[in-house]
């Protein structure tokens, strides 16, 4: 199964990208070549900190507070490293594409 992603950059652009069961979003684009803000893919810098406010996922437990903190996952914001829809979803990409 996998699940549509929708990654809306700040300049407006919008790109699609399929993401596997059990794949991040990080992941995903990486393997549709779109480039996503990243330092460490280990849920410790926040570089790839993005926000999710449509779709279900799982952010798991492999992050650091540093790199977001429980008020910013409540917020809806979320690491694309990190982050595992189980549906299909909206994220927020503070850079432009």
């Amino acid at each position: 199964m996998s699940y549509n992603i929708a990654l809306n950059f700040e300049d407006g652009v919008t790109r699609f990208v399929s993401c596997n069961e059990g794949e991040t979003v990080l992941d995903a684009a990486y393997r549709a070549q779109i480039n996503l803000p990243m330092d460490c893919s280990d849920g410790v810098c926040g570089t790839c900190k993005g926000a999710c406010h449509q779709g279900d996922f799982d952010m798991g437990e492999e992050y650091i507070d540093e790199a977001l903190s429980d008020e910013e996952a409540d917020q809806g914001m979320v690491l694309t490293c990190q982050m595992v829809p189980s549906s299909d979803c909206v994220v927020e990409v503070p850079v432009a594409s």
